[in-house]
């Protein structure tokens, strides 16, 4: 069983944030690097200062969910079943909220972590 201690902006020069666990178990760490810095996702459509910002509410959830469609397969591995998959990241922290905050929540709360 895993705890998600904090996802923050990547060490990665190519991807976007680092989140890290813990295992309640034998207390060891696990960083996942998730998201590529150079591909929009749905907080940066819905935010006025990024270059990825989409001013139609249609046409950004067009884009979420043409994302969606496309990596559903990713969510099917035993990792992503887990939440403990950069798939599993990118979908439900920068595809399902308008805010990172948001997704973070929505990650949260779909793998109870």
């Amino acid at each position: 069983m895993f705890k998600l201690l904090s996802i923050k902006v990547s060490s990665k020069i190519d991807k976007k944030f680092d989140a890290k666990f813990i295992n309640k178990e034998t207390k060891q760490e696990r960083t996942i690097s998730f998201g590529a810095k150079k591909y929009r996702d749905h907080t940066l459509t819905n935010d006025k200062k990024s270059k990825f910002y989409i001013p139609d509410k249609e046409e950004r959830e067009k884009v979420k969910i043409n994302y969606q469609k496309r990596h559903a397969k990713d969510l099917l591995t035993e990792a992503s079943k887990t939440g403990l998959s950069a798939g599993a990241l990118s979908y439900y922290v920068l595809w399902t909220g308008t805010t990172l905050t948001k997704g973070i929540s929505n990650y949260r709360k779909k793998f109870n972590l």
